[in-house]
């Protein structure tokens, strides 16, 4: 790895973070409505779903192996020392109502590794694991929970309303519009991205987390020849309900598929916003450097125990894990109160327990 000026990041400290002072007030108000789009959903699909990535593609068992000789600034927290740790992961596509496969939008990967001991990012948290969660889109779509409340509850409330045809059109539409030049608003450009495979996908963690004594944000990328090969190809149009599913399945059946994770370190605040997740973090102030390799075997990935465990008993939430990964600025408050009010309703609802894994074996075979 090359060498770097490791004095050239910045050192985590509690002001980095400058909440607004109606965020609290803010947050309430989206819980409250991503609850009523829980509600409506469960009254739809009779089951309850979780109010974004309410659909599973795949529920994969796999490995994380931290790299050796990271440097000082890379070897943090669950990075900070070589090993091996056993992994679950979801992929899901973004919306709180489960769609055709048909329709365009933002994928989303969930990853939880098990066996992470030290001190955690939440007071009562007794659990042994680490939870990533990131989505196909550098930047998250809105600068934080305020934004959210202004663009983006309208927007989830109206996509949670209209039937897939409805979206397919609008999609195609947009993507016209995209090839003749005109402006598209980011909260509706996402469903102009080509429709690929998801095993083929790069997805980053979007807003920033704490990385031991420094600050990051974190990508997922496709590391083997096999999964590289699927950065370049699209779902046809005609798409099953479940393609994306499908191809999973057919693709593990038969192969390995191997992913590196990489940390891009803040080197200035103010270019590199903690606050503000719409701002691209540039790669040439610091570029992503990687730390682990995530690997999962030929498996079956959407049986249906395994399923049912994926979609109604686990959860996934980035604030289960380490002080030393700590999820940080508001689009991150934001997350852990509208995660926690969504995986208790669906809970309830579905009368299902709601486990943390303390071992791999837990993960159904099939």
């Amino acid at each position: 790895m090359t060498a770097v000026d490791e004095s050239m990041f910045v050192r985590y400290r509690d002001d980095l973070e400058q909440p607004r002072p109606d965020e609290a007030e803010d947050i309430a108000k989206i819980v409250e409505a991503l609850h009523k789009n829980n509600v409506r959903a469960y009254k739809k699909f009779k089951h309850g779903l979780r109010d974004a990535h309410a659909k599973s593609h795949a529920i994969l068992r796999g490995e994380l192996t931290v790299y050796p000789d990271l440097p000082p600034s890379l070897a943090q927290g669950l990075f900070a020392a070589p090993r091996t740790y056993p992994v679950i992961a979801r992929l899901s596509t973004t919306s709180g109502v489960l769609r055709s496969d048909r329709v365009r939008g933002v994928r989303g990967l969930a990853v939880k590794v098990l066996g992470v001991q030290g001190p955690r990012a939440r007071a009562g948290d007794d659990a042994t694991t680490q939870d990533f969660i990131m989505v196909t889109h550098r930047e998250f779509l809105f600068a934080d929970a305020h934004d959210y409340l202004v663009k983006g509850m309208p927007t989830a409330t109206l996509l949670a309303r209209l039937p897939d045809g409805v979206l397919a059109v609008g999609s195609d539409i947009l993507a016209g519009l995209k090839r003749i030049g005109l402006p598209i608003p980011a909260n509706v450009a996402v469903f102009v991205a080509e429709n690929r495979p998801i095993l083929g996908e790069t997805f980053y963690s979007s807003a920033p987390i704490r990385y031991g004594d420094y600050v990051a944000k974190l990508r997922y990328a496709p590391l083997s020849d096999e999964v590289k090969a699927l950065e370049t190809q699209l779902l046809p149009k005609d798409a099953d309900q479940d393609a994306h599913r499908d191809l999973i399945m057919d693709f593990l059946a038969a192969h390995s598929a191997e992913y590196e994770l990489s940390v891009q370190l803040c080197t200035d605040p103010k270019t590199m916003p903690i606050e503000d997740a719409t701002v691209a973090w540039p790669e040439e102030a610091s570029p992503h450097r990687p730390v682990a390799k995530i690997v999962f075997g030929p498996q079956n990935p959407a049986g249906p125990q395994r399923r049912a465990f994926g979609d109604d008993v686990l959860s996934f939430n980035s604030w289960r894990g380490l002080a030393a990964h700590r999820p940080l600025g508001s689009i991150n408050r934001l997350k852990k109160d509208v995660y926690d009010a969504s995986s208790i309703y669906r809970h309830e609802v579905n009368r299902a327990p709601s486990l943390e894994p303390t071992d791999i074996a837990q993960l159904p075979d099939s």
